[in-house]
């Protein structure tokens, strides 16, 4: 693994781990099925915030930057 492709790998588990404990805070803010939604199965519970993105932008986006940051570091 080249060393570029290692540091963008740590930051997209740094930004998946952020997202994921951000989503967990606001699924279980909403509703506490919800939240048990969030930690088994996130993807799912982020698609039933996606009406409420507006108010939840930045855990879209941290989301956003976890995703392209493992993208690009798969092309390494």
């Amino acid at each position: 693994m080249e060393p570029v492709a290692a540091v963008l790998t740590v930051f997209g588990i740094v930004f998946a781990a952020l997202a994921w404990l951000r989503l967990l805070a606001v699924s279980f803010r909403a509703h506490p099925a919800m939240g048990f939604i969030a930690v088994l199965l996130p993807p799912l519970a982020l698609l039933c915030l996606v009406p409420r993105w507006r108010q939840e932008r930045e855990l879209f986006l941290l989301a956003l930057a976890a995703l392209v940051f493992s993208s690009i570091a798969t092309v390494f």
